[in-house]
């Protein structure tokens, strides 16, 4: 099994992979976190520039819910993406 979840952040490309036995977090194709093992939940964070050049914080949510996988990006205080809007659940 095999997840990707790709979301344009203004000019960045923040990119999620998930497999059975681990999940990672990209930043314009740079590995920013990583969580290696078997979860059914685990976090990840990262940081990107803004258009101010200033740091924001990444942070992702991925879990195991009803039989597929979840996922859910934070820049800051601000969902950008979530499966749940997604797939309409």
């Amino acid at each position: 099994m095999k997840d990707v979840w790709i979301v344009k952040y203004g000019e960045h490309t923040i990119r999620v992979v998930n497999t059975w036995t681990n999940e990672k977090l990209f930043v314009d194709g740079v590995l920013q976190d990583e969580q290696v093992g078997l979860h059914l939940t685990s976090r990840l964070f990262g940081k990107v520039r803004n258009e101010n050049n200033e740091y924001e914080k990444i942070k992702v949510s991925v879990g195991f819910h009803f039989c597929t996988m979840q996922c859910r990006i934070f820049v800051g205080d601000c969902l950008i993406y979530t499966t749940k809007l997604q797939t309409g659940g």
